[in-house]
C-alpha cells in the first residue's frame, strides 16, 4: 500500500478551489485503498470534522497566521515533523505555498513528490515582482525542477507552465473530479422546506471570495438589466472579502437590495441547499494583477447538479462550460452581455433545463471522479516504482 501524504496549505473549511481539489483528492485515494495522511493548516481552535474522515489530517499551528512569514515557518516545521513521522512514499504539494514550503526543504526530501498547478502560483511568482515573490519563487521553481510529476488543473494552466520555461515532460492536465449528486429532485424538495422565504424566486448562485479577480462587481452590474425584465430572479452571492463593503454599497446604489443578497462564508450543508436551489450559476473571473482562474471548480459543482452557467472567456472556464451547449461564455466586463444571457436562460425555462441536462453528462465524461482517481493512481504508481539500473 503507498503511503502518500498530502500537503495542502489550503484545506476545508476553507471555500475555494485549492482547498476543495485537495479534499477530493485525498478522499478519492484514501477510497482506491492509498493510506493517505493530510498536513493542512489549522483554522479555528479545533477542527472535530476532521474525525469523520476515512483519512488523517494533522493540522499546522498557525499555519493561517495573518502574519504570512510565520505561516511557512510553522509550516516548514511542520512538514518536517510529519515526514518524520507518517515516514510517506510520496509527498504532493496541492497549492502554490505547498509548494514554495517543500522547495525550501528540497535537500530533505529524499522522496519522490508531486505538485498540482492551479495557475495564480505561477502567474505571481514566476517571476515574482516584489522582493518577496521574488524570494518565494526561487523556492516554487527549486520545487518544480525536483518534481516528479506536475499536474495542471487545466489545459491552460498548463500551457502557463510552458510558457514559465517548466519541463512538459513532467507535466500533465489533471481536471479535478467530482461525482454526481442522486436524487436531485427529492433534494431540491428539501432544501425548498429549508427556505420558504426563497419560494416563487428563480436564483442566480455565484460562490467564490469577494475579491475583484471573480468579477461579482461586473455581475452586479449585470442584475440591473436581469431585475427589470425579471423582478423575480434573486442573486445570491456565496463568500466573503475586502470587496464586500463595496458591493453591498453598489447593490444599494443601484436599486437591487431585493434582487441581490450576500451570504457570507457558510456549511457545506448550507451551500448545498442553495446549489439544490439555484436556477443559474454565474461567475465572470478576470485577471487582476496576474491572479488567474486556472479553471473554476465550482463550475464543476454546479454542473454536476444540472445548472447551466454564465462564465467568461478567461483561464480555464472556457474548459469548464461548453459555449452554447452547457452554459455561456461572455467577456468578464461587459456587464451588457452577462445580462443579456442571462436573460436568455430567463426566458425559455426550457432551454434552461437542457443545457443544465447537459452541463450535468458534460461532468459525468470529462471530469468524472473515476477518470481523476485512475490518473492520479497511475501517477503515484509511476512515481515509487523501482528504478531500473542505469535509468
Amino acid at each position: 500500500m503507498i503511503k502518500l501524504l498530502i500537503f495542502a496549505m489550503r484545506f476545508p473549511p476553507e471555500h475555494v478551489g485549492t482547498a476543495r481539489h485537495a479534499a477530493i483528492l485525498a478522499a478519492g485515494l484514501t477510497q482506491r485503498g492509498v493510506n493517505v495522511e493530510v498536513l493542512a493548516p489549522h483554522y479555528t481552535a479545533a477542527h472535530p470534522e476532521d474525525d469523520q474522515l476515512p483519512y488523517g489530517v494533522r493540522r499546522i499551528r498557525r499555519g493561517h497566521h495573518k502574519f504570512v512569514p510565520l505561516r511557512y515557518l510553522a509550516a516548514r516545521r511542520a512538514l518536517r515533523q510529519t515526514l518524520d513521522e507518517f515516514r510517506p512514499d510520496v509527498l504532493w504539494a496541492t497549492n502554490g505555498m505547498a509548494t514554495r514550503v517543500a522547495g525550501s526543504m528540497h535537500s530533505q526530501l529524499q522522496l519522490p513528490f508531486i505538485g498540482t498547478l492551479h495557475g495564480t502560483d505561477m502567474a505571481t511568482r514566476l517571476p515574482g515582482k516584489a522582493p518577496h515573490t521574488w524570494v518565494e519563487s526561487l523556492f516554487q521553481r527549486r520545487f518544480y525542477k525536483g518534481a516528479a510529476r506536475l499536474c495542471t488543473a487545466s489545459r491552460f494552466t498548463l500551457d502557463l507552465g510552458l510558457s514559465k520555461g517548466l519541463d512538459g515532460a513532467k507535466m500533465q492536465v489533471l481536471y479535478s473530479g467530482i461525482e454526481l449528486p442522486s436524487g436531485l429532485e427529492e433534494r431540491r424538495k428539501e432544501a425548498a422546506a429549508l427556505h420558504p422565504q426563497l419560494a416563487g424566486r428563480r436564483i442566480v448562485l455565484t460562490v467564490g471570495r469577494l475579491v475583484k479577480q471573480k468579477g461579482h462587481r461586473q455581475l452586479v452590474e449585470a442584475m440591473r438589466h436581469v431585475a427589470a425584465a425579471h423582478p423575480d430572479v434573486l442573486h445570491i452571492i456565496v463568500g466573503d472579502g475586502p470587496e464586500r463593503a463595496a458591493l453591498v454599497d453598489r447593490v444599494g446604489q443601484l436599486g437591487l437590495a431585493d434582487n441581490v443578497r450576500f451570504v457570507g462564508y457558510i456549511t457545506e450543508d448550507e451551500l448545498e441547499a442553495y446549489y439544490d436551489l439555484a436556477a443559474v450559476f454565474a461567475l465572470t473571473s478576470h485577471e487582476v494583477d496576474s491572479y488567474v482562474e486556472g479553471l473554476g471548480l465550482v463550475f464543476i459543482e454546479a454542473a454536476a447538479r444540472g445548472l447551466v452557467a454564465v462564465g467568461s472567456r478567461h483561464g480555464g472556464i472556457p474548459e469548464a462550460i461548453a459555449d452554447g451547449e452547457t452554459g455561456f461564455l461572455v467577456a468578464p466586463h461587459r456587464p451588457e452581455d452577462i445580462g443579456r444571457k442571462l436573460c436568455a436562460l430567463f426566458d425559455d425555462d426550457q432551454l434552461r433545463l437542457n443545457m443544465g441536462a447537459a452541463a450535468r453528462r458534460h461532468v459525468a465524461t470529462r471530469f468524472s471522479l473515476g477518470r481523476m482517481m485512475d490518473q492520479c493512481c497511475a501517477i503515484l504508481q509511476e512515481v515509487t516504482a523501482p528504478k531500473r539500473p542505469g535509468g
